[in-house]
């Protein structure tokens, strides 16, 4: 099977010691190239270390893209024939402002892409403009760079895909604390059908510990092909599979940006700068706390147990049972609507049926609402009205929400604190995305046959939190509304290219126009 030669340079990057770094650099390019590497990955600031006070501390350990980094690596491409992709903070000699950067070097020793990392570095780094291309054409197909945290936020990966990338380069200096990389490479991965081969650093930064940080190559399907460790340098090397005809597959990424949403995601380019409290901007409840508990009774067990939960849980107005999409009679529908008038609560299911699916909510007593959900012939492509259930505004939306970030964001842009997803199963893959999707600022419960999660948004650089229930089970967690009507998005995203109606690019993409780096 053809293969594409990778090589990861796992770099211990001492801090603001660029020499020493540059000569172990160019000595692992070197290595890889002797060993027949195509494609030589750095980590980010590859050359200064990360952490840096203030721009007047940064400015001796920028470099332009005529420096002796780059310089050093360009022989080093046109000796091998390779294509080196490096992290550097770059100084732009007409203006002096600094940016951190990534410059790919193709085998001739010509810049073919230079990257500037959007999610930058406040203290020191300008951000780069969300238009530029992060995509560059190689013989193997177009290929994409982002930078450490840009992959972070979902919608940066989604333009690369949506670029024509079948494969994404991330160069990082990510340390192994709070959130796991590896998780948020591999949603990556799986939202938008690409390898996303990840190069860390390791070693002792200023103020962080990076020895057991990891790098990485994951598959379309989210699986890792590589996941290494090491407390000093070293180059990792993989063979990345291509088609029988030499190319990076592209099957899984166009399948992938096919199934986009339309109606749904429009609201993803609002721009909410500067509001600082959405209640009364967007008009919400008044904040507080919500239980929400989800439930699986199991694809043979009636209404019996989750009644006898609504029992339990009493008559506190501010609670949400999610119920798993089935074919429920109108007899068990009328138990549950029975059991919500006595308790007070609400609930919230999909009835399924021959003839297509309805989304029912009740309210107390009431059938607040109920929807058609979708038909044999797909799911429903509008907007679903938001209800609001005691404290939280609450959208409900189909399964393929879990693989499309920006379905969840425009919800959460519009004021949802809380998404619920019927998914029609309940894998390693969907308790992945399911946590993967509160980083677009919404809590999130996924409820299906086989299993449920509910999600809340990470605080600062933790983890999100979860729970779950497999069948037979239910799973109870408070959502905290006063923490998710102070959202904060990365708003610096080509909308224009998000929101086209096609992605572009078919096996390898549409090539770039050449760029001029100064």
């Amino acid at each position: 099977m053809p293969s594409l030669k990778l090589a990861l340079v796992h770099l211990a990057v001492a801090h603001k010691q660029p020499e020493r770094n540059r000569q172990h650099l160019l000595a692992l390019c070197r290595e890889a190239g002797e060993k027949k590497a195509q494609l030589v990955v750095a980590p980010e600031l590859a050359l200064s270390g990360y952490s840096f006070a203030d721009i007047r501390d940064m400015e001796p350990y920028a470099e332009t893209a005529d420096g002796p980094t780059l310089s050093g690596l360009a022989e080093l491409c046109r000796t091998f024939g390779y294509y080196v992709c490096v992290g550097l903070a770059e100084r732009e000699p007409r203006t002096g402002m600094l940016f951190n950067s990534a410059f790919v070097l193709g085998p001739e020793g010509e810049v073919v892409c230079r990257y500037r990392k959007i999610n930058a570095e406040f203290r020191w780094a300008c951000p780069g403009d969300p238009g530029q291309d992060n995509t560059f054409a190689t013989p193997w197909g177009r290929i994409g760079v982002l930078i450490c945290s840009d992959s972070y936020h979902s919608l940066m990966p989604r333009v690369t895909a949506l670029r024509g990338a079948n494969l994404l380069l991330v160069v990082a200096n990510w340390p192994p604390t709070g959130l796991d990389p590896l998780e948020i490479w591999r949603a990556r991965a799986l939202e938008n059908g690409l390898f996303v081969a990840a190069c860390n650093r390791t070693g002792l930064d200023a103020v962080m510990d990076c020895r057991q940080a990891p790098s990485a190559l994951v598959s379309p399907h989210g699986t890792l092909l590589l996941e290494k460790r090491a407390r000093t340098s070293k180059l990792m090397r993989i063979n990345l599979p291509l088609n029988d005809d030499g190319l990076l597959k592209s099957g899984q990424r166009l399948k992938r940006l096919a199934t986009r949403p339309g109606a749904l995601a429009r609201s993803c380019y609002l721009n909410l700068t500067g509001i600082g409290d959405l209640t009364p901007f967007l008009q919400l409840p008044q904040p507080g706390r919500l239980q929400v508990c989800c439930h699986c009774p199991g694809p043979q067990a009636d209404l019996a147990t989750i009644l006898a939960t609504l029992r339990e849980t009493g008559g506190d107005a501010d609670r949400l049972h999610i119920l798993p999409a089935r074919d429920y009679s109108e007899a068990e529908l009328d138990d549950l609507r029975r059991q919500c008038a006595a308790t007070g609560q609400k609930a919230a299911l999909v009835r399924t049926a021959a003839s297509g699916a309805v989304a029912h909510w009740f309210d107390g007593g009431e059938e607040a609402a109920a929807w058609t959900w979708d038909t044999p012939a797909g799911e429903k492509e509008e907007p679903f009205p938001a209800r609001d259930c005691g404290p939280a505004r609450v959208r409900l939306l189909p399964h393929n929400a879990l693989r499309h970030p920006e379905m969840v964001l425009a919800c959460a842009k519009e004021g949802a604190d809380l998404v619920v997803i019927f998914s029609r199963l309940f894998d390693e893959t969907v308790r992945l995305l399911g946590g993967a999707r509160t980083i677009e600022q919404a809590a999130v419960a996924v409820c299906s046959p086989e299993g449920a999660g509910i999600w809340l948004p990470p605080q600062g650089h933790r983890r999100w939190e979860e729970v779950l229930a497999a069948p037979g089970e239910h799973c109870r967690l408070v959502v905290d509304t006063t923490l998710t009507r102070t959202k904060r998005f990365q708003d610096r995203i080509d909308y224009a290219t998000l929101l086209q109606t096609r992605p572009t690019g078919g096996q390898g993409g549409v090539p770039s126009p050449p760029q001029s780096i100064s």
